[in-house]
This record gives structure tokens, C-alpha cells and sequence, in this order.
């Protein structure tokens, strides 16, 4: 039944049509018929009053009918017209709202690499020779300088003892127990591939000490940190760091939360946009290197709004457990990082 009122309306005016010369066809066909015409040809004015009456009230009815169905073919077709109408309409005003979208959000992205270029910060470290040096960073080498700074504080945190505070007027004596090292008359005198691993160990150590001054962790603070589970020592950790440079970095991710909730309004505005937004959250992390998300995944762990839309948009689905400070911090519910291989395909 649904088959044939679809093909009704699809051949409507083809049927209007096949009325309609059937009305003319009858028209004509009774006008040479008995009783209207009996080919004697004078004029009855009786049969062109039957005539005229049969006419008028069957082939007019046919005619009507006609006049119904083009008047509705012509009501459909208008409606179907001013569907088209509304539904362009409708996807130019969508189209244009995504065309606002997307200059807001590249113009954003284009920001978030001013912002990232303009970074600027001092190292201070310690040299083979245990003398402090300050080294300058600019960009995005800030980030893979990033990853050193939270390695010590980590190892500091882990470390058996509390190493104490970096004291540049011991460095003399730390620099004779070098050299007792390399003595042959020396009583600490060992081999000289012993001696380079012994030597490198001590002044490994005088760096983590200096962490422990930069960052002012006091024995006090290192026995209550050092007791703390896995996740609360990272979020000790990073906002040691935070605290330090804040002033790089917070801008930098006030900026990206900003973004990624940008899309994520934009996404929840409209109910024809939703699943969009995981192309934009891709451009995002393609402007991003390994130790800016290194650096992210650290920084969401102090930030539940931040780490909730990380989960939600699985932002963090590039960065390898490789490129953490340590593969145990791989333990933030929600984030399941993956091995470099198994990212490659590999296993």
C-alpha cells in the first residue's frame, strides 16, 4: 500500500494528464455518438442540453479531479522546496558557525605557538668539575630540559637517605676525594674505570644535592614526602617544579586548557557537532613534542579539571610510558600510556 501511494505521488502529474485527455477523449468521441449526435445535422437543442449536461457532470468532475491533483502536486512540491530551502539554510548557518569555529581555533593555536616560542628560562647545574654553570633555554628545549629537572627531584625523593644541601664551600674537599680516587698512594686509590664510575657517582650526588637546595627540600620535608605513595610523591614532584618555574610554564598551560575547552563548548553546543571535536583536539597534540606531553601528563595530575579532559579526549594516547621520568608513574587511572613498540605496532 505505501509502495503504490509513493508511486501515486511520484506520478502524479502523469496521471493529472492521463485524466485529462481521457476527458478530452470522451468529449470528442461522444460528440459523433448516439444519442448526441444521430448524423441527421439539424440542431436538437434537447440532446445539446444532455449534452451539455453529461459534460458538465462527468467530464467536468474528471476535470476537477485534474484540478485537485496538480493544486496538491503544486502544494507538495512547494513544501518540498521550502524543506530544500530550510534544510540549506540550515547547514549555511552551520557551516558558517563552524567556519567561526575553526578561525577562533587555529587563531588559538597560533597563540599557544607564540606563546610556546616566547618561553624563556636559566638551568643552573653543576659541571664535571663541580662548579655551577647556568645554561638559557628558549622554547621548546625548555621541555626536554623539564625532564632532567623532575628526574632529580624524583631521585631525590626516592633516594635510601637524605643527601643534604649542595654547599659550594665543600666543593675543595669534594675535588681532593676525586683526586684520592686517581692516587696510587692514595689509601681510596682503585682502578681507573672503577675511579670514573666512582667519580661520576660523586658528583651525580653533589647534583642531587643541589636539587635539594634549588627546590629547598629540607630533611624534614624529604622524611615526610619520601613515605608517600607513588601518585602523591608526583604530584609533590611536579609542584616542586611548579613552583619554581611557574612563571615558564603557567601561562603556557592555562592557554592549552583554554583550547581544549573551547572545543570541547563547541562540540556541546550543537547536537550535529558532536564527535567533531577529536579532529581538533588532533591538532592540538600535533603541535605539541613528546616532552610538551611529557611535561602535560605531570602537570594534569595537580589539575583534575585538566587530567578529566585528558581521559575524555584521550589526549594523551601518543606519549609513551618510555617518555616518562620513571615507567612506575604509569599509575594515574584513566591514563594507560603504552609502550614505544606497541605505539609502533611492533608488539
Amino acid at each position: 500500500m505505501k509502495n503504490l501511494v509513493n508511486y501515486i505521488e511520484e506520478n502524479l502529474v502523469r496521471i493529472a494528464i492521463y485524466i485529462l485527455l481521457i476527458g478530452i477523449l470522451i468529449i470528442f468521441t461522444f460528440i459523433f455518438v448516439k444519442p448526441f449526435n444521430d448524423w441527421s445535422f439539424t440542431t436538437n437543442s434537447e440532446l445539446f442540453g444532455q449534452y451539455g449536461d453529461f459534460i458538465g457532470g462527468f467530464i467536468g468532475t474528471l476535470f476537477s479531479l485534474v484540478a485537485v491533483l496538480l493544486l496538491y502536486k503544486t502544494l507538495t512540491t512547494q513544501q518540498k522546496t521550502l524543506a530544500r530551502q530550510d534544510v540549506a539554510i540550515h547547514q549555511q548557518k552551520q557551516n558558517s558557525e563552524i567556519e567561526r569555529f575553526e578561525t577562533t581555533f587555529f587563531n588559538l593555536l597560533k597563540t599557544q605557538q607564540e606563546i610556546t616560542d616566547s618561553i624563556k628560562s636559566y638551568y643552573y647545574s653543576l659541571n664535571d668539575n663541580i662548579t655551577t654553570i647556568t645554561y638559557t633555554f628558549q622554547g621548546r628545549e625548555f621541555f626536554a630540559y623539564s625532564k632532567s629537572e623532575l628526574w632529580k627531584i624524583w631521585k631525590v625523593i626516592e633516594n635510601d637517605e637524605y643527601l643534604g644541601a649542595f654547599d659550594e664551600d665543600y666543593t675543595q674537599y669534594i675535588h681532593h676525594e676525586i683526586e684520592q680516587l686517581y692516587d696510587p698512594n692514595s689509601p681510596s686509590f682503585i682502578s681507573d674505570i672503577d675511579a670514573k664510575y666512582e667519580e661520576q657517582a660523586i658528583i651525580n650526588k653533589e647534583k642531587l644535592k643541589l636539587a635539594n637546595k634549588q627546590y629547598k627540600i629540607s630533611k624534614k620535608y624529604w622524611e615526610q614526602v619520601h613515605k608517600f605513595g607513588t601518585k602523591k610523591k608526583l604530584e609533590v614532584i611536579y609542584g616542586l617544579f611548579f613552583q619554581r618555574y611557574h612563571y615558564v610554564i603557567g601561562h603556557y598551560y592555562r592557554h592549552l586548557y583554554h583550547i581544549v575547552i573551547f572545543v570541547e563548548q563547541f562540540e556541546k553546543s550543537r547536537p550535529e557537532f558532536k564527535g567533531m571535536s577529536k579532529r581538533y583536539i588532533d591538532f592540538i597534540q600535533a603541535q605539541m613534542s613528546s616532552y610538551e606531553m611529557m611535561l602535560l601528563f605531570y602537570n594534569a595530575i595537580s589539575f583534575p579539571k585538566l587530567l578529566k579532559l585528558l581521559i575524555d579526549y584521550n589526549f594523551l594516547e601518543n606519549l609513551a610510558v618510555e617518555d616518562l621520568i620513571d615507567k612506575s608513574h604509569n599509575c594515574i587511572d584513566g591514563i594507560k600510556l603504552k609502550t614505544r613498540k606497541k605505539l609502533l605496532g611492533f608488539e
